[in-house]
This record gives structure tokens, C-alpha cells and sequence, in this order.
């Protein structure tokens, strides 16, 4: 009897200690425990009092040459002495390896850790983030991009997001009306913008909380899975986008200045970059609302109901009304 399909497995924290740390470490008591169930599957390891992170790319979401330029990107960083979650190669010096999940082919790599933990915003590690978001794209900026990524584009953040949101919307005409709107109106505002915006690498996912500081204050970023080239005001965006959710708006405008304060004063954006900072953080909502309802089937439909989306929408109808757009 064939297997039945299977959409997203969950690889065996069991099965990766005993078969996989070995290819790592000569330690034989290392343990392996699932962390977090995401876009990537990621492990905590402990092997010889040290910790590290496992991650197990889902089926089909990167190509191999995709995760070879992350993590020669991240090599290439560590070695230039900024901060990050490093590979670390196995035994024989490779530092991917394919596992036969039965999906299909997952590649499976190690980092290290992250020293310190996530701490909640504060306005002076809101700067102290903003200050390494700059010195990281200054850094990237030195690495060639020869290899095959996503770039972060209006394709990738609208016209391959928002069809995926349109069908589960038919019972909010509203909403969706707002989000065809939005497409339309965002697509032309950057394009027409694009020729005047500073172009590199980015992250991809600088949302405040892929990093971890330490007690002495440093920074570590971490989880470069998003990385590609595209606009640095869309990587400077993402920061601003994380904190509308915050009760308290002063607070969180206090977070704001802070952080690109900081970032400015190490990498000074142009004017244009600057204002196209809110078409970005609204693209960044119709980008991750339409990751969500794209991988429903992996993710469940069960919150992405109706308070779900007042949610999301909100932002979106709160940042139009600020902005005063005419949509």
C-alpha cells in the first residue's frame, strides 16, 4: 500500500539526536528537541554543555543554491566580525545535508546559537537595533550576489501574495475590496519610486525579534531564511510594521525614532527611501497575510478567521488614513 501524501511532516527529534548530531559532534549524550514549527522546522541542540540550533527547511521552499547563498552569506559576515547565528559544518566539513522526509527531500543545517534571549522592545534597544540593522546592510552590501534568491520586489511582496488572500475573503466584500485596492495603488507608488531607491541585500525579516541580546548588551541577529536582494527601506520598514500592533502609539512612535535614528546615524537613507518607508510597511501586511493563507493547508484555517483579518486590515486602514492616500 503506497503512503498516503503527506503535506508537511514533523522529522523525529528522537531520529535527528541519534542519527544526525553524530555527523556534528563525538559527544554521544547530545540531545535534539523541536523548538518551533514554522516555515522551517527549528531544533534546540545541546551537545557538550553548548547549545545550538538544527533547522529542517521545509519541502520545496528553498533550492539548494537558495540555502548555499545564506549560508555563505552568513560565513561571510561572521567572518567580518558581525554578529550572527553561524553554520557550523559537520565532520567532514559539508554543511548541508539532505534528509528523505516522506514529503520528499528536506535539507538539514546547524548554526550556532544565538547568545542571550529575546528582550522586549525598549527605546534604547530599539536604537541599539537599529544601529546593528545598519552596520548589517553595510556589511552585506560587500557580498556579491551571484547566486540564485528571491529578490524582494513588488512581485514578491504583492502579486505573489495577494491571490492567495482574495479567495478566503468572499464573505468580507470590504476587505476585499481593500486588499485589490491596495495591490493596485502600492504596485504603482513603489515601481513609480523603484528608480530612486537604494538597492541591496536585505534580510528580509528584521522584525525586532530575530535576535537575541545578551547582558553585555549584544546584538546577535539570527534566522536569514527571508534574505534576497531588494530595497534597504523595505528591510527598515519591517521594524516599523512590527510595533503597530502596540496599545500605546507614543510608545511605539518612541520606538520608532529611536530606531532609525540610530540606523541613520550609520547608514544614511536617502529622502526617497524615507518616504517610501509606509508603502512598505503596508506591502509587508499584504505580503505575510498572504504567506498565512498560502500555507493554510500547512498551517490550518482555523485562525485565519474573522478576527484575524479585522486585524490585519486594520493596520492597513489605519496607515491609509494617516497617510492620507487616496486609494
Amino acid at each position: 500500500m503506497e503512503p498516503f501524501p503527506v503535506t508537511h511532516s514533523t522529522l523525529s527529534q528522537y531520529a535527528l539526536a541519534s542519527e544526525i548530531l553524530p555527523l556534528y559532534f563525538d559527544n554521544p549524550s547530545g540531545t535534539c528537541r523541536l523548538l518551533v514549527r514554522g516555515m522551517n522546522d527549528t531544533y534546540l541542540v545541546l551537545s557538550g554543555g553548548v547549545q545550538y540550533i538544527l533547522r529542517a527547511y521545509r519541502h520545496g521552499h528553498r533550492t539548494l543554491p537558495q540555502i548555499e547563498h545564506e549560508l555563505e552569506l552568513l560565513r561571510f559576515l561572521n567572518g567580518r566580525g558581525v554578529n550572527v547565528a553561524a553554520p557550523v559544518p559537520r565532520k567532514d566539513g559539508q554543511f548541508i545535508m539532505e534528509v528523505q522526509a516522506p514529503e520528499g527531500i528536506r535539507y538539514v543545517t546547524m548554526f550556532t546559537y544565538a547568545p542571550g534571549e529575546f528582550r522586549p522592545l525598549t527605546v534604547e534597544i530599539a536604537g541599539k537595533y537599529g544601529l546593528a540593522a545598519a552596520k548589517l546592510h553595510r556589511t552585506m552590501g560587500l557580498f556579491p550576489m551571484d547566486h540564485d534568491r528571491d529578490a524582494i520586489d513588488s512581485q514578491y511582496l504583492l502579486d505573489n501574495s495577494v491571490p492567495s488572500i482574495l479567495p478566503l475573503l468572499s464573505h468580507r466584500p470590504a476587505d476585499l475590496e481593500l486588499v485589490v485596492r491596495m495591490r493596485a495603488f502600492l504596485k504603482r507608488q513603489i515601481n513609480e519610486m523603484a528608480p530612486t531607491l537604494t538597492w541591496g541585500l536585505c534580510h528580509g525579516d528584521l522584525n525586532g525579534g530575530n535576535c537575541h541580546i545578551d547582558d553585555e548588551g549584544k546584538l546577535t541577529f539570527f534566522d536569514f531564511d527571508c534574505e534576497g536582494p531588494g530595497w534597504l527601506a523595505y528591510d527598515v520598514a519591517v521594524f516599523n510594521w512590527s510595533i503597530r500592533d502596540m496599545p500605546n502609539r507614543d510608545s511605539a512612535l518612541q520606538l520608532w525614532h529611536a530606531y532609525i535614528d540610530a540606523y541613520q546615524s550609520e547608514a544614511p537613507l536617502s529622502d526617497s527611501d524615507v518616504a517610501a518607508i509606509p508603502y512598505f510597511v503596508a506591502a509587508r501586511q499584504l505580503w505575510l497575510v498572504g504567506l498565512h493563507c498560502r500555507h493554510a493547508d500547512e498551517w490550518t484555517y482555523g485562525y485565519l478567521n474573522d478576527a484575524y483579518f479585522t486585524r490585519r486590515f486594520r493596520n492597513v486602514r489605519d496607515l491609509v488614513e494617516e497617510q492620507g492616500w487616496n486609494i
